[in-house]
């Protein structure tokens, strides 16, 4: 065909696709079937054409430059694939060594240390109390604890990923005892220990010093980790209370950017360049459950770091990023667990596909219990297969080019940085929580996707769409913490006795002497005190001796979109332990099966999110029979399921019969009574059920009708 010749199908114009698709729409509007608003403030649009990009300037960029929008690399994962860096909750040394010797031996290349509550407040095991100990985590508290988590380690084959919150100056003295102690190359350790004081503040609601002391003690890392430890960063920035708490994408970038730019102010005013505190930040995010946001948010987050690092001078090479991804636990369920499986799948995917560095897959029933062998290898295996199977590192941004995520991207940095902006007016991050205007902003956001899950405009499979009330619960997994706390106490008092160690004394002299010094070079001084026996907990109290007032705010709490459901189907649960069987709704089925078994259907599915079970009866053409079989049946919840023309001549007759056999029954009808709402309530009608009805007020009303749950 010659460049003058009509092509064989033209391309259509915008208004031409529109026409056509407003004409299937037979006059629904538009805008509201075909346009979808996100929590983020971007309305999704149904499809997207090249023009888009002729207003997105980013869309030209190239991997490895221009702000790193398509990746810190120009080669993507092609030389280096992410690490595997999957989490091991497991409080005793011992235990956790065992796994991860395990997992490492099995695809995991990233020891990734999630640290109790104990050991992040700077607390010894026989100095916290109950619930502290193991909780969230390892407990870590000397050199021989180290030792037993990380026995047989090999510090230059593996990467490190720690959390300590902002216990990380003693933490960091004790890995770092433990490395000298192995003959370890410092220069060769690689990996992250993440303090991230202003994430522990908004998780908690306080924190166990002052911020200026969290901030003299990071940036004491700073200085030694760039001389001695420069592949392995102090710093860490975390939205994972923000997302835990139901954040939007724009919402936790607004505040991971808004708490990097906390720190390097802070890092700044205490002598250090731009340049050497933004190379030491690695940044963590959850990642959610729609793949394409989640998958725009990565991308659109290192160019807008690189523009601030920028804007305070620093070079394009310190303002490029490492970034964690953690599949989030906010759309986690307990009931039909194995579904999570599928939903850290998607998310692990858009992860990658962003471009993040290291990736934890959570576990499928990482919010109900502590995992197993068997749940560690299904999401450790989910980024094996990703990588070796899928052979995702062997394509550089592959979704870089698609108009849609393009355009998205666009979206998805542009309100992010007005998320900044917002937080920066009000003074910063430590304002913005002091204040509220954070929590507020997010429980806000929470709330709108809590109504969308109540009215089934979001689904959640198995939690308010496809319930499977005759499921079986996981088997209970629960650790003892008083009894590891006492194990984990004695442990530290046979310690604190043996000849290894010096004396309490002694150990505090030194600790002491070396506070009187110079204190931006505290590392060598503190290692030297773990190799003698001090312990994080003792190195904690001589360190934040005499510190300011600690900060305290109202925390994001932590929750998950399914609890409210799952408080209704425990409730259920709980009633057919005590009775013997489960709340009860009869389905009173009118006329032939194809005339009722779509509203029928619809019922079941509609109240089985609350755990009822319901009675589905024989459907008949005699409203005498419907009757008969609702009466018999025992329920004190009958709900009317037919067809709209069979209906004027079904409800007023069965309701009316109901009532009179039992006014106590709630009658209730399946579908919209339109103009017919009045007779049938004279008749006996209760309530009606349809695809606008709000599914959780609905069943917790009916729950509560029913005794189940208290009104």
């Amino acid at each position: 065909m010659s460049s003058t010749e009509s092509p064989l199908f033209p391309p259509s114009t915008e208004s031409e696709w529109r026409a056509a698709a407003e004409a299937l729409l037979k006059g629904a509007p538009f805008d509201k079937v075909m346009r979808t608003p996100t929590p983020e403030g971007i309305t999704l649009e149904p499809i997207y054409r090249r023009e888009v990009l002729d207003d997105i300037p980013a869309a030209a960029a190239v991997p490895g430059a221009d702000g790193c929008l398509r990746g810190t690399k120009a080669e993507g994962y092609q030389v280096e694939p992410w690490q595997i860096a999957q989490e091991l909750p497991y409080g005793d040394p011992a235990e956790f060594n065992r796994a991860l010797l395990a997992d490492l031996a099995r695809g995991q290349n990233c020891v990734n240390v999630l640290l109790d509550i104990a050991t992040a407040n700077g607390r010894d095991p026989d100095s916290a109390p109950v619930g502290e100990v193991g909780a969230c985590g390892l407990s870590l508290a000397s050199l021989a604890d180290a030792k037993r988590a990380f026995a047989n380690v090999l510090p230059d084959a593996v990467s490190f990923h720690f959390q300590p919150g902002c216990g990380a100056l003693p933490v960091q003295a004790l890995f770092k005892a433990w490395l000298q102690d192995k003959g370890a190359d410092l220069s060769a350790v690689r990996g992250a220990l993440n303090m991230d004081p202003l994430a522990m503040l908004a998780a908690s609601g306080s924190l166990p010093t002052s911020l200026d002391q969290c901030y003299d003690e990071m940036a004491a890392l700073v200085r030694d980790q760039l001389t001695h430890m420069p592949g392995f960063s102090a710093i860490g920035v975390s939205t994972l209370p923000a997302h835990g708490a139901g954040a939007s994408a724009v919402q936790e970038l607004g505040i991971a950017l808004a708490t990097g730019l906390a720190y390097l102010r802070a890092l700044t005013a205490r002598g250090l360049s731009v340049d050497e505190a933004a190379s030491q930040v690695c940044f963590t995010f959850s990642i959610g459950g729609n793949f394409f946001m989640e998958l725009a948010k990565f991308r659109a987050f290192r160019p807008l770091w690189t523009r601030v690092v920028t804007s305070l001078g620093g070079s394009a090479d310190s303002a490029k990023p490492r970034v964690h991804g953690r599949t989030g636990l906010y759309n986690k369920t307990r009931h039909d667990p194995y579904v999570n499986m599928l939903r850290t799948t998607t998310e692990a995917l858009s992860g990658v596909l962003g471009g993040v560095d290291s990736l934890c897959v959570g576990t499928f029933d990482e919010c109900l219990r502590v995992p197993d062998d068997f749940s560690r290898r299904i999401a450790r295996n989910t980024q094996v297969i990703l990588q070796e199977e899928c052979e995702i590192p062997a394509v550089v941004d592959p979704a870089g080019g698609s108009w849609f995520v393009e355009w998205l991207t666009d979206q998805v940095a542009r309100k992010s940085w007005e998320e900044f902006q917002a937080i920066e007016k009000e003074g910063g991050m430590e304002k913005a929580l002091s204040s509220g205007s954070i929590q507020s902003a997010v429980s806000k956001v929470h709330g709108g996707r809590e109504k969308l899950l109540s009215q089934r405009r979001m689904s959640l499979v198995g939690t308010n769409q496809y319930p499977d009330i005759a499921e079986k619960p996981l088997a209970d997994r629960a650790c003892d913490y008083a009894a590891l706390r006492d194990k984990r106490a004695k442990e530290l008092a046979v310690l604190r006795t043996s000849a290894d160690v010096q004396t309490d004394a002694d150990v505090m002299a030194r600790l002491a002497a070396l506070l009187e010094g110079e204190k931006k070079d505290l590392l060598p001084g503190l290692v030297e005190a773990v190799l003698a026996g001090a312990t994080i907990g003792e190195i904690t109290r001589t360190l934040r001796a005499g510190a300011g007032d600690a900060p305290q705010v109202g925390p994001l709490p932590s929750t998950r979109l399914a609890v409210m459901y799952e408080e209704l189907r425990s409730a259920s649960d709980a009633f057919r332990e005590k009775t013997g069987k489960a709340p009860l709704i009869h389905l009173a089925n009118c006329g032939a099966l194809r005339r009722h078994k779509a509203r029928a259907d619809f019922t079941r599915s509609f109240f089985a999110t609350g755990g009822f079970e319901c009675h589905y009866a024989e459907g008949s053409s005699e409203p005498s029979e419907v009757v008969a079989r609702a009466t018999t049946s025992g329920a004190k919840i009958v709900v009317i399921c037919g067809n709209d023309e069979d209906y004027p001549t079904f409800v007023p007759a069965v309701a009316q019969a109901i009532k009179d056999a039992d006014p106590g029954v709630s009658v209730i009808l399946a579908g919209f009574p339109g103009d017919h709402e009045a007779a049938y309530r004279e008749a006996g009608m209760d309530d009606y059920i349809f695809v606008k009805s709000n599914n959780y007020e609905t069943n917790r009303n009916y729950l509560a009708k029913l005794g189940v749950l208290e009104a």
